[in-house]
């Protein structure tokens, strides 16, 4: 029999006192309460935030069973769906029917033959990006990776000449991630309508709003198939009837869900490999030399990306070590047992891969970055012990164009430069949202050609 919810592992005392502190680690070192309450209390634990209940699981068997065998109990996370940006539910935060119809409307823009035509622009936006560094100069690479990831999207998403660029889309991300932030917060309205920043950053995202909307109306009124980026294909979907799948506002939310996702993650990724890179040089030197060997020194095509085998181990063992979405959130709609513990409807309950991506016994020497560990059979391991891209049906529908982006990414600035992380000191680390650097990754850019003339 399940025990009863409240022999659950928790944080005591459970005093109100103890709620706050909670709430205050969460927002300054997330990752750092969970580290806390994973040392106390083992695989499943739970603790309070004021009125808000939370149950996080460690264990990849246990996380199977929220995402298999119970996934009717449980939805998308409360804190997703605090967001006051966009309209209404997207793919990210839809439940139950109306996820699935969601999924499987946009699911074809991200499959592997579409990918085909998107691979051209990947590569060409990554070599843009590489040419605009010079040697000897310290950039971040954290803001550098963020910004080619965002171009590669907004080369994708939206039609060629339209008028938003880096700057307009990076404020929009910084909306949204803040918004994220205050969701915890009592008074968050309040909140959000006295705070400088929030309302500087909402008013500017009218006017790419306006944008959106009249390339939505554009795509409706031209003719069939004559454009192919996102934001036409969500805006001509069509639903059982024959009518629109989505209204303009949903088009217009779900391609500003999709430019937030598809880029902030894999920009912190790329920049997390070559901060691993830079501190193994033998793994650095070995992608070189497979990446001169496969490109010849051309940018990649589609044919590459499978021959590019120890680049995308890299990409592999980076997101072991620093995958962004090191947790993900749900909410239990009906009362159910995990692991012989009965969590209750409404409970919040977060699934952290962080702990099992280190895990000995998943991988050995888990502290150490070997890609090689990717080139080989893979070793039987529990279905959920690696999920960077989360976990069941609600895993991330855009997973092999992110992969396929950054692997371009670490091939074109492999062929021209290596980036030297310039402190010794370990980065400082925001984890309240994601794995993510707090103040950047400054590296130095070193050319090789250079250094191969200079040897």
């Amino acid at each position: 029999m399940p025990k009863p919810a409240d022999t659950l592992a928790k944080l005591p005392p459970r005093a109100g006192g103890r709620y706050i502190r909670n709430m205050i680690a969460r927002l300054r070192d997330t990752l750092g309460l969970f580290t806390e309450l994973r040392r106390g209390y083992g695989d499943i634990v739970r603790y309070r935030i004021l009125f808000w209940e939370f149950c996080i699981v460690f264990d990849p068997e246990l996380i199977r069973e929220v995402v298999d065998e119970q996934r009717s109990s449980f939805e998308k996370g409360f804190i997703y769906k605090r967001n006051t940006v966009l309209h209404g539910p997207t793919i990210v935060t839809g439940d139950g029917q109306d996820h699935k119809r969601r999924r499987r409307i946009i699911q074809p823009f991200f499959h592997r033959e579409a990918l085909a035509g998107y691979a051209e622009t990947m590569a060409q936006r990554a070599v843009v990006k590489r040419e605009e560094w010079r040697h000897g100069r310290i950039i971040d690479a954290d803001t550098e990776m963020r910004d080619l990831t965002l171009s590669i999207s907004l080369n994708i998403f939206f039609e060629d000449g339209m008028q938003i660029d880096v700057k307009m889309a990076r404020d929009l991300v910084a909306l949204l991630t803040l918004d994220f932030q205050l969701a915890l917060l009592p008074g968050r309205a309040l909140i959000k309508r006295a705070l400088p920043r929030y309302r500087r950053l909402l008013r500017r995202k009218g006017p790419m709003d306006e944008i959106i909307v009249a390339s939505i109306r554009a795509a409706r009124a031209a003719p069939a198939g004559s454009r192919t980026d996102l934001t036409a294909f969500l805006a001509c979907a069509g639903d059982e009837q024959g009518g629109p799948a989505f209204s303009e506002d949903e088009v217009l939310d779900e391609v500003i869900e999709m430019l937030m996702a598809s880029h902030e993650t894999t920009g912190a990724t790329l920049a997390w490999a070559f901060y691993f890179l830079s501190r193994n040089p033998a793994a650095r030197e070995r992608m070189e030399r497979e990446v001169d060997a496969v490109l010849e020194g051309r940018p990649a095509t589609l044919k590459d990306y499978d021959r590019l085998v120890y680049t995308r181990a890299v990409l592999d063992e980076t997101l072991r070590l620093a995958a962004p979405a090191y947790y993900i959130g749900r909410q239990a709609v009906a009362d159910c047992a995990i692991g012989g513990y009965a969590v209750p409807a409404g409970a919040n309950v977060q699934l952290c891969c962080y702990f099992s991506h280190r895990d000995a016994r998943h991988f050995p020497q888990p502290d150490r970055f070997l890609p090689e560990r990717w080139t080989a059979p893979q070793p039987e391991r529990p279905k959920y012990a690696y999920m960077p891209f989360g976990a069941g049906s609600r895993g991330c529908v855009g997973e092999a164009f992110a992969r396929m982006s950054a692997v371009y990414a670490l091939a074109a600035v492999a062929q021209r430069w290596r980036l030297e992380v310039v402190s010794e000191r370990p980065p400082a680390l925001n984890t309240m949202a994601g794995y993510f650097f707090r103040n950047g990754l400054p590296v130095r850019a070193h050319d090789r050609s250079r250094e191969t003339r200079d040897g």
